[in-house]
This record gives structure tokens, C-alpha cells and sequence, in this order.
């Protein structure tokens, strides 16, 4: 099978579509929304319900990378938002997050972030988000196209997506732009029909 590359600006605009299928196919469904939201369990069981309502929407994406997409998804469902949030990434969140509170909590909760695995990091994101989503009295927001895209580049060698994350959190200025952009520089191996799906 041929591969190309695609840049993770390609990936998040893809990332946007999928999350707005999803939004769009639940919107009168409160059944299925429980199920998302069960899925964050992440136990085999509640995953198999929603494969219906994803993996159609998920054509061309590496199956090692699907996991991530509709875990993702799942958050976005249970955690909605009416408004498009600004384009941050997931560490602006938990910055606003640690700036609701005089708890060192969630603070330390993102510290162990940054040093969790791939395969471990679904649980702690599910607890900062729930933090956020516990919040009434300051709506905290979270951009999951840009979530999606971050996860996608978690195990990259240079850690590049942890260190804009810290950057972020401890307001820390970027030692270059070349640095800064580098996730939105990335490329990926993927196949061609991601590349048609992309556009």
C-alpha cells in the first residue's frame, strides 16, 4: 500500500469534521449519548455500542490511531459544548482549570499527565475533564480537534506535544517559533485513502 505524508493541520481539520458528525448524528439521540458516555469507561462492552455511530466516520485513519479518535469523541460528547471554544490546546484548559481553584490539585494531576503513557492517558484526561465539566460557576472549555491531533503525536521522540503542553500551562514563552509550531508541523504516515478523505 502506498503511503504520503499529511500535516497535522490536515489531521485537525479532519478532526473538526468527525467531531461535528458525531454532534450532528447525536443530536436527537439521548440513548446514544449515554452510550458515548459510557464508553468512557473504556470497558469492551459499552466501547461496541458506539462503534456504529464512528467508525463509519473514521475511513482512512490508521487503526492504531482509532482508539484515540473515539475516545475523543466520547469526551466531546460528555462534556458538550454549545460554542466553538478557542483553538487551545488541552493544557490552556487545565491551566483555567487550576486558576478556578486554591487547590494544587489539579496542577499536580497535569504534572502526572505529562509523564503518563500513551496507553495509561485516557483515564487521567477523563478526570481533568470531569474536574472542568464540575465547574458551573466558570464554563471551562476544551478544543478536541486539537486533543485529537496532540494524542496523535504523544509518542513522537522529541516529546514535542508535552512541551508545548508545560509551555502552556506554566505560561513559559517558546524558545523559537520553530519549537512552538512544531506540532502543527508534523507530518504523518498514513495511507491514501486518508489522503482523499482529506481533501
Amino acid at each position: 500500500m502506498a503511503t504520503t505524508q499529511i500535516s497535522s493541520h490536515n489531521r485537525l481539520e479532519r478532526a473538526k469534521k468527525f467531531l461535528q458528525e458525531i454532534k450532528d448524528r447525536l443530536k436527537n439521540d439521548t440513548g446514544a449519548k449515554v452510550a458515548f458516555k459510557r464508553a468512557l469507561s473504556g470497558e469492551h462492552h459499552h466501547l461496541r455500542k458506539i462503534y456504529p455511530f464512528v467508525l463509519p466516520y473514521l475511513q482512512g485513519i490508521p487503526e492504531q490511531e482509532q482508539d484515540i479518535w473515539i475516545f475523543v469523541a466520547c469526551l466531546s460528547v460528555y462534556h458538550d459544548q454549545d460554542a466553538e471554544p478557542d483553538a487551545g490546546n488541552f493544557a490552556k484548559s487545565c491551566r483555567e482549570l487550576q486558576d478556578s481553584t486554591e487547590s494544587k490539585g489539579p496542577e499536580r494531576r497535569f504534572r502526572a499527565l505529562l509523564e503518563t503513557d500513551l496507553d495509561y492517558i485516557e483515564y487521567p484526561i477523563t478526570a481533568l475533564v470531569r474536574q472542568m465539566k464540575s465547574k458551573k460557576e466558570r464554563r471551562i472549555s476544551v478544543y478536541y480537534p486539537r486533543l485529537i491531533v496532540d494524542l496523535c503525536l504523544w509518542n513522537h521522540p522529541d516529546q514535542v506535544v508535552q512541551d508545548k503542553w508545560a509551555r502552556t500551562f506554566w505560561q513559559s514563552p517558546s524558545s523559537g517559533s520553530a519549537r512552538s509550531e512544531e506540532t502543527d508541523n508534523v507530518s504523518f504516515e498514513v495511507s491514501d485513502d486518508f489522503k482523499e478523505d482529506v481533501g
